[in-house]
């Protein structure tokens, strides 16, 4: 039965899209309406017409769509789609089933509120579109994908459930298009596959449980993939393959995978920044062995860099896999690891975790980048906040299961990626013991100054401000062009004279604002005060000064060469893994 009328009249056929046109005519379909009929009316309808399934259910459903319409369910129909290949498709050389298949001509269209199920070969197909929406739909089947874009651009899929397919979602030769807010999920090989993409957001979306990957990203650039939670895929959770470049791995939670990060690929200028890469899992009968898995990010045989490690891979935060933090094989030497922040403030937490070849070729432990965690007071509260050096850093985001100052606990406090925690307490003294519990391990923050209030517009911690952070703003007054770094530096003081000093750390501990050796009257080395007055800001204190960091901290040369002889070992034994059970941090023995 089909069923026309002239126009848009009742409120529930709207929908929030701005592809939708209204004044145009609505079709209705019914339950009982056949394939060939349905075909009929959408090749007869005009251009922004409205498809409308009224009914609960239907069946055996291949449709092609071939100019600009809106497919529309305000009822959740379910259709069940075809294995066959319908006339329409065969008279246009289409060789595979599909429930919806749209061409070039039906750029614009809008699919929308529908349930898809079936054995097609694809339950959405689009070919060279432009401008498609595909929104608030559930697909579950598909033996080749649920949705499959190809030659496309500016494709908009959102709010779908995508499951049971073999692949979830599959993007060939598609640019500049959007797949937000999907759950992508219990797909029999891979969540989401990007091909030979460019300049695609990939955001918000949950991609869990598929048996594969839950995202490959091959021969593809300048795709931001930003604030998905990539879990517990039986593999990797990303999949990095042939030449990758300009690619954005940013705010992603990607953790309980068996490979967290799998990069695989001829990597030009990608950036792996600021996501939790957490409790990676061992597992056997993977495309890779064992040995490689329970990785945070494992640099596979055919990775290699431009210009020598220019992944940026740097701010995660890193911990609790149940092999390796980071992990090559003896093929691959050219691999390069910035600041991470791995669960203590020294370093030595992580040193345990990353593959000895790793410190054989291209780190050494003395010169092991990683972020502190540092406290100061705000107002009349107190925030902790993650540091590289006298520079506050952003990491990816995590839970602290609980702070406990001077004997007292104040549970749980999440650590924002901007890379700090807050905390709703009065000021704190010199003397003050701050600990720090996640999954079991702990670390002591000894508070050395009283940590004064300061006002709160003086800190500055949006994305914006923290990059002119990072560049050598202060965050107090003064004029002081530059925040002490790594080396000599000089500047001018607010109120007298000039100084310099070694840049390394300022004053106690870390420091943000209290630049002494540049802003004092008189010279010293850094931690020493001139006669003049400094120019004060947020001041942040660091775990462990020198004198306080355990043996094995203090002894950092000494992981140097135990890397390059476990090294020569490993090359000995035809590199068996090495599965690092239990670690000493602050004489304290913690199994994992």
């Amino acid at each position: 039965m089909i069923n026309s009328v002239s126009a848009m009249e009742d409120d529930d056929i709207i929908v929030s899209e701005t592809n939708l046109l209204t004044g145009n005519s609505v079709h209705n379909i019914a339950s009982d309406t056949t394939n060939d009929d349905i075909q009929s009316i959408i090749d007869n309808a005009n251009s922004g017409d409205t498809i409308q399934f009224n009914d609960k259910s239907y069946d055996n459903i291949s449709i092609v769509v071939n100019k600009r319409l809106n497919i529309v369910s305000t009822k959740g129909s379910t259709i069940k789609t075809s294995d066959s290949i319908s006339q329409k498709a065969e008279s246009m050389g289409i060789d595979k089933s599909f429930g919806f298949y749209f061409t070039k001509l039906a750029s614009g269209s809008v699919l929308k509120g529908i349930t898809l199920t079936g054995n097609s070969d694809y339950e959405i197909f689009v070919e060279g579109g432009t401008d498609i929406s595909i929104s608030n739909n559930t697909i579950s089947g598909g033996k080749s994908a649920g949705i499959h874009l190809n030659n496309s651009r500016n494709i908009i899929v959102k709010n779908n459930n995508v499951k049971n397919s073999f692949n979830g979602i599959y993007l060939g030769n598609v640019n500049e298009s959007v797949i937000d807010g999907n759950r992508i999920f219990s797909n029999e090989n891979i969540g989401l596959v990007l091909r030979n993409t460019a300049s695609n957001d990939i955001t918000n979306n949950r991609i869990y449980s598929n048996n594969l990957d839950g995202v490959l990203l091959e021969d593809s650039q300048t795709n931001n993939i930003l604030k998905n939670n990539i879990t517990n895929n039986r593999v990797s959770g990303i999949r990095l393959e042939g030449t990758t470049s300009y690619n954005m791995i940013k705010y992603n939670n990607i953790s309980s995978n068996s490979i967290n990060i799998f990069a695989n690929s001829f990597t030009k200028y990608d950036e792996i920044t600021r996501n939790t890469l957490m409790y990676a899992k061992t597992a056997f009968n993977t495309y890779t062995g064992y040995d490689n898995t329970g990785s945070a990010i494992y640099f596979g045989d055919n990775y290699e860099t431009v210009n020598k490690g220019k992944m940026l891979l740097s701010y995660n935060s890193i911990g609790f896999n149940e092999q390796w933090d980071a992990k090559t094989d003896m093929s691959n030497l050219r691999v390069e690891i910035g600041a991470n922040w791995y669960f203590d403030n020294d370093g030595n937490y992580a040193i345990g975790h990353i593959c000895p070849m790793i410190f054989g070729s291209a780190l050494s432990a003395s010169s092991f980048k990683h972020l502190s965690m540092g406290f100061s007071a705000d107002g009349d509260g107190v925030f902790g906040q993650l540091y590289e050096g006298s520079k506050a850093r952003g990491a990816g985001e995590f839970t602290v299961d609980n702070v406990n100052i001077d004997g007292v606990d104040y549970g749980s406090v999440k650590v924002d990626s901007n890379g700090r925690l807050n905390l709703d307490l009065k000021k704190l003294k010199a003397g003050s013991k701050i600990t720090v519990t996640i999954n079991g391990h702990s670390f002591t923050v000894n508070v050395e100054k009283d940590l004064e209030s300061i006002p709160k517009d003086n800190y500055q911690d949006s994305e914006t401000n923290q990059n002119n952070y990072e560049s050598g703003v202060p965050l107090g007054s003064g004029t002081n062009s530059k925040i002490s770094g790594n080396g000599t530096g000089s500047g001018t003081g607010s109120q007298s004279g000039t100084g310099s000093g070694e840049g390394n750390f300022t004053g106690s501990g870390i420091s943000v604002g209290d630049l002494s050796g540049q802003s004092n009257a008189g010279i010293g080395d850094s931690g020493e005060n001139g006669g003049g007055s400094a120019s004060e800001g947020a001041k942040a204190y660091e775990i462990l000064k020198e004198e306080n960091a355990p043996t094995s901290a203090k002894n950092s040369q000494l992981f140097a060469v135990v890397g390059v002889a476990l090294v020569i070992l490993v090359i000995a034994l035809g590199y068996r893994s090495k599965n690092k059970d239990e670690f000493i941090d602050n004489d304290e023995t913690y199994e994992l």
